[in-house]
C-alpha cells in the first residue's frame, strides 16, 4: 500500500497541468517539468507533499488568472484554459493526492516507529495497510460527493452561480467532509 500511496503523490499533481496542454502548450509544459522535479526532490527528501503544493498553488494562480475577476478588470486573458469548468474541478486530484502523500508520510513514520519498538514488521504493515485503506475509501467518499456537488453547480445554468464559486463550494465541502472523517479517526 506503501508504493501504491508514493505512485498516486507523484502521479495526481500531473493531470491538472496535462488539462492544461490542448490549450496552452507551452504554460502546460513549464507546469508539468516544474512539477515533476519537484516530485523527485520530494521523493528524494521523503516530503511527497512538495509536488502536491506547488501544483496546486500554480493551478490556483492559473485558475484565478484565466477567469474571475482580474481578467474582467484587464480586459484580456492572462493565460488561456480550453475547459475553465475542467480544470478547475481538475484541482480536486491534486487535493487527493496531498492527502495520499500525508497518509505516506504517516506510514513511513509509523512503520519505522512502530519496527524500531520491536513490534512485528508484518503485523505492522498489515495494520498500517487496513487503516489506509479505511481512510482511503472515505476520503474517496467525500471526494465523489464533492465532484458531484461541483458537477451540478457547473451543469445547471444558474446565474448568480459560476464555476469559480463552485469550486470553492466544491472545496468547502471536501473539507469538511475530509476533517470530518479525519477528526473521528483521531478520536477513536
Amino acid at each position: 500500500m506503501k508504493q501504491i500511496l508514493a505512485i498516486l503523490s507523484l502521479a495526481l499533481p500531473l493531470i491538472p497541468p496535462i488539462i492544461l496542454l490542448p490549450s496552452n502548450v507551452l504554460l502546460g509544459s513549464i507546469v508539468i517539468i516544474l512539477t515533476a522535479s519537484l516530485g523527485l526532490v520530494g521523493l528524494l527528501m521523503n516530503r511527497l507533499a512538495i509536488e502536491s503544493w506547488a501544483s496546486l498553488i500554480l493551478s490556483l494562480i492559473i485558475s484565478i488568472v484565466s477567469q474571475g475577476y482580474i481578467p474582467y478588470i484587464l480586459h484580456t486573458l492572462l493565460a488561456q484554459i480550453w475547459d475553465p469548468a475542467l480544470f478547475n474541478g481538475s484541482i480536486v486530484v491534486i487535493e487527493y493526492s496531498l492527502v495520499s502523500s500525508q497518509l505516506y508520510e504517516n506510514y513511513v513514520k509509523y512503520m519505522r516507529e512502530l519496527s524500531s519498538r520491536g513490534y512485528d514488521k508484518t503485523e505492522v504493515n498489515n495494520a498500517l495497510d487496513n487503516l489506509v485503506k479505511w481512510i482511503m475509501a472515505l476520503l474517496t467518499m467525500a471526494l465523489a460527493i464533492s465532484l458531484a456537488f461541483y458537477y451540478v453547480i457547473t451543469m445547471v445554468t444558474i446565474p448568480l452561480v459560476d464555476p469559480f464559486t463552485a469550486l470553492v463550494v466544491f472545496a468547502v465541502t471536501y473539507i469538511v467532509i475530509s476533517r470530518y472523517v479525519v477528526m473521528r479517526i483521531k478520536s477513536s
